[in-house]
């Protein structure tokens, strides 16, 4: 194989890691999209069981001043309290799914 072969096939190859690339960096953006509409999602009761069950930390409903929470709230409140995870102080201010 002479240099200019080499080349060729070196070329060949990095163009095909460079399509790779950008079909994964597609796939990236699409779950960071995702991921940044279902942090908008309102949480529910039924969610707290689920996201909160570990430490069995309160919440402080009152701090927050608002009847609805997204996920994002959620998880900058516990991020700003060294939570890993929360318990809401009454669950029965959060809004069910059944009664939409």
């Amino acid at each position: 194989m002479n240099i200019t072969e080499l080349i060729d096939a070196l070329n060949s190859h990095t163009q095909t890691i460079k399509w790779e690339n950008d079909a994964l960096n597609s796939k990236i953006r699409a779950l960071k999209k995702e991921l940044a509409e279902l942090k908008q999602q309102i949480l529910y009761k039924e969610d707290f069981y689920l996201l909160c069950e570990e430490d069995k930390l309160t919440y402080d409903w009152e701090s927050l001043q608002t009847d609805e929470i997204t996920i994002e709230m959620h998880l900058k409140y516990c991020e700003s309290n060294n939570h890993r995870y929360c318990l809401i102080k009454d669950i029965n201010n959060l809004p069910s799914k059944e009664s939409e």
